[in-house]
């Protein structure tokens, strides 16, 4: 199982060592260090599938490249956009992967210590960080064109990305959105991306998310993306003729000179099979609740989840995981409510069902959710006793409402006598 720890790393002062399952949420303030945690999981998540799939840079592994020349932390810092006041001497990140373990120790100028695991289980994932910032793929009319290649980032790659998520959907094939029933969208060639209202108001013209809500331009692109990479679970990855050299040369490297032929075209066959296909999605998400109605932040929680579940499903695993951010007490309430659902469908299959449906209940344990305090440490919030998420964290503010209420009513109670 993978797991990270950060420590001394912007607002973080220390996560503990943070296990990574299916879904795993994280609840904290504005800057206590949420994104930054999951900024820099997704990097490590990322470097880890590049050692998977065999990629080279410059002709060299992964490890050693991201081990040299500061590597890692220089393109950990221009992508995510971290400045130098992040990293110090005391800064630490330890991460154990699926295939290579990272232990970072220092500031800009240190060097990770990045170690491939030997006989590990080699897989292609598809990767996608879905920013906060997604409402500007609609917001802002061609946002890509004031891009140049010198500003790759985790923006631009998120709006170049979108090229290819966003064309799965045709006037022939639109997709229903989950927080807004009545809505359809789809792309098309000539106009671009198009909103289409259902129902009563079916003779509307369809129209640009330019124009919708700001709800809709927040979530829109999650379902999109969401249901994009479900599709491209089992189906085939880009692997290049240097990729399959590649392959073969450490088959025999690892098998020696003098291995049979037909062995070595026998492994080649089934590791460049298993390249070629994605055998898993991994979503990393701030604030799926952005811009959202309370009832349709639960909705776009459960998407996320269902998401997880049916790309297991497909590739027959448990490889697929979401990592979300929130402040929001519906997304935690979402989330209790299907570990509640894990828990009775051992219990009572038919009865569970008939109240949440089979494709959103969750695997009991595979839900992970942690709180950020101001001092910028992790606390589990699982309980212990009964599997749920503790949510006294997030409902602090009603602890303030409620004393302001009440002495409050005192005064209005007081007048009246």
């Amino acid at each position: 199982m993978a797991s990270i720890r950060l420590r001394n790393i912007g607002s973080i002062s220390d996560t503990g060592t943070i296990e990574l399952l299916p879904i795993n949420l994280f609840i904290g303030k504005q800057s206590s260090g949420k994104s930054t945690l999951l900024k820099i999981l997704c990097y490590c998540r990322w470097l880890d599938k590049q050692a998977a799939i065999g990629t080279k840079v410059n002709g060299q592994t992964i490890a050693y490249a991201y081990g040299h020349y500061y590597r890692f932390v220089k393109e950990l810092m221009h992508f995510y956009r971290f400045n130098s006041s992040f990293f110090n001497e005391k800064s630490h990140i330890a991460y154990v992967g699926d295939v290579i373990d990272i232990t970072f120790f220092g500031n800009e100028r240190t060097n990770a210590q990045i170690t491939t695991k030997p006989n590990a289980e080699r897989y292609n994932s598809k990767i996608c960080f879905v920013p906060s910032e997604r409402n500007l793929l609609s917001a802002m009319k061609n946002i890509q064109d004031g891009y140049r290649s010198s500003d790759m980032d985790m923006l631009f790659n998120f709006v170049f990305e979108w090229g290819e998520y966003k064309e799965d959907f045709t006037s022939e094939h639109k997709l229903r959105l989950t927080v807004a029933p009545d809505m359809e969208y789809y792309y098309d060639k000539e106009k671009g991306e198009q909103i289409k209202i259902l129902g009563k108001n079916n003779d509307l013209p369809p129209f640009s998310p330019f124009y919708a809500s700001s709800g809709i331009q927040s979530a829109f692109p999650l379902e999109v993306i969401t249901s994009s990479l479900i599709g491209t679970v089992g189906k085939n990855a880009k692997l290049s003729q240097s990729d399959l050299t590649q392959i073969v040369a450490r088959i025999l490297r690892d098998g020696g000179s003098n291995k049979d032929l037909t062995e070595v075209l026998k492994q080649t066959r089934n590791e460049s099979t298993q390249l070629l296909t994605y055998q898993s999605i991994q979503l990393f998400v701030e604030e799926p609740e952005q811009n959202l109605f309370p009832s349709s932040q639960i909705s776009i929680t459960e998407r996320l989840v269902k998401a997880i579940k049916e790309s297991n499903r497909r590739a027959n695993n448990t490889k697929s995981m979401v990592v979300m951010t929130t402040h929001s007490p519906y997304v935690l309430s979402a989330i209790n409510v299907l570990m509640a659902a894990s828990e009775a469908y051992d219990i009572n299959p038919e009865a569970t069902e008939e109240i949440i449906e089979k494709q959103l209940i969750p695997k009991k344990g595979s839900i992970g959710a942690y709180s950020i305090d101001e001092n910028g440490n992790i606390r589990d919030l699982v309980s212990s006793d009964i599997y749920m998420v503790d949510g006294t964290f997030l409902d602090s503010a009603s602890d303030v409402v409620e004393e302001r209420m009440a002495k409050l009513n005192e005064i209005i109670c007081a007048s009246e006598y």
